[in-house]
């Protein structure tokens, strides 16, 4: 068995939060079962990329995690429809506005050039922009 010291942390917080008796009453194997079970429902096993860093912002502190590695739990996470849903709401949005301020700006470049690609035919934008910047 490992000693305290190269425990990972979600073990040594499992046995401060165990009582005293009770973890001296447990054998061995039963100690490897409940450390092996701890380990598999935690992120503690080790990463590629372990990030975990604290920033102040207003006054406030705010923490950030970023994990990467390979997903070795047994049984995959179970993600929600309307989880889904939401993301895909939220990506279909994001490439509109990328797709829009894209264009917009091609726009604008092609209006400063002077460059005419349909004659008799502008959309107005490069125009308001001139009159609402006097």
């Amino acid at each position: 068995m490992d000693t305290p010291e190269k425990r990972p942390m979600a073990i040594e917080r499992f046995y401060q939060a165990l009582d005293e008796e009770t973890a001296a009453s447990l054998t061995p194997a039963q100690k490897t079962a409940l450390e092996d079970a701890v380990l598999a429902i935690t992120l503690t096993t080790r990463q590629r990329i372990d990030i975990r860093r604290t920033v102040s912002f207003f006054g406030r502190r705010y923490f950030y995690v970023l994990l990467v590695g390979r997903d070795r739990r047994r049984m995959p996470r179970r993600e929600s429809t309307l989880g889904r849903l939401a993301i895909s709401v939220l990506v279909v949005f994001w490439l509109l506005f990328c797709a829009v301020s894209i264009f917009i700006t091609l726009y604008l470049i092609k209006s400063a050039l002077g460059i005419d690609i349909f004659k008799n035919f502008h959309v107005g934008i490069w125009t308001w922009l001139i009159e609402h910047q006097r």
